[in-house]
């Protein structure tokens, strides 16, 4: 028995404006008329004779029978995607990604070679900003951001940010054997602008009494790591900013106490995440952050 289905076509348009919430952003996605969109989505209502969108002031919206039949013609377009991908290329194309610098230098950078090795027809182009940046409004494939605090809806937890006490070998002021909790606070200390922590940090190691702490002017990451490398004092770093130094041991952890502050997610664009070398980004991402749990010094 032949399946009756609707043309391929309004199908298609129907799924794109309901997915993106517009008439207008599903043509461009489609590379299609605004007027063909709608003619598509009006052509499929009147052959299923349902209402699938309602007119709002700010655009359209998908009815209840609407938002149903989209649940299930999305996944179905993805399955389809997907087993023609199999069978076609290896993912190839640009990928733009924004970040920060000091995540993009002493985390993402040293890892592109695998990339590379696993991906060669894949072009990633790296942004960084200190500002979080929208990646729908400034057209960003991935986002990839430190956040304290709750992440907007669809951003993806990649790496837990864990801020220890390092410092250069031979640095930390020893007694019996043992790290001396008040002589390292009475000593040279490193604040860093996003990890103000020191206090909490003393308290949690079990330093009863905390003196004054002498602190001098926060310093961004890459220069408090750097400080920290020279034998200036003791920083309060996320493990993952000063991987490079932990795993050539320019820095040590000095007690095995850990602060959990915020982390860094992962942001894909509405209208590239079907693209297949977006994808194969993403997962990598994913698996290196795995990885870096597995094999951390």
């Amino acid at each position: 028995m032949p399946r009756v289905l609707p043309p391929l076509n309004a199908l298609r348009a129907f799924e794109a404006a309901g997915r993106l919430g517009s008439f207008t952003r599903a043509a461009a996605e489609l590379n299609v008329s605004h007027s063909a969109i709608s003619r598509h989505v009006r052509g499929l209502e009147q052959r299923l004779n349902v209402h699938l969108f309602r007119t709002r002031n700010t655009g359209v919206e998908l009815t209840d029978q609407g938002r149903a039949y989209l649940a299930q013609i999305t996944p179905a377009f993805d399955l389809i995607t997907e087993a023609t991908e199999a069978l076609s290329v290896p993912p190839q194309g640009k990928v733009t990604l924004t970040t920060e610098s000091t995540i993009a230098q002493k985390w993402l950078v040293p890892r592109l070679g695998k990339l590379r090795a696993l991906h060669p027809d894949i072009s990633l182009e790296i942004s960084v900003s200190t500002q979080v940046m929208d990646i729908e409004a400034h057209d960003f494939d991935i986002g990839l951001r430190y956040l304290r605090s709750e992440p907007p809806q669809g951003y993806d937890l990649l790496l837990h940010s864990m801020v220890h006490a390092y410092a250069a070998p031979g640095f930390a002021p020893m007694a019996d054997g043992r790290l001396d909790l008040a002589a390292l606070a009475r000593g040279p200390l490193i604040e860093e602008a996003t990890f103000r922590l020191w206090p909490a940090w003393f308290a949690q190691a079990g330093l009863a009494e905390l003196p004054p702490l002498d602190l001098p002017h926060p310093l961004s990451a890459l220069l408090a790591i750097q400080s920290a490398v020279s034998g200036l004092g003791a920083v309060l770093m996320d493990e993952n900013l000063c991987e490079p130094e932990r795993r050539s041991g320019a820095l040590v952890e000095l007690a095995p106490v850990a602060l959990p502050f915020g982390g860094y997610y992962l942001a894909v664009n509405s209208r590239a995440h079907r693209r297949k070398p977006v994808r194969a980004v993403r997962q990598w991402l994913i698996d290196e952050a795995a990885n870096a749990l597995t094999t951390s010094p």
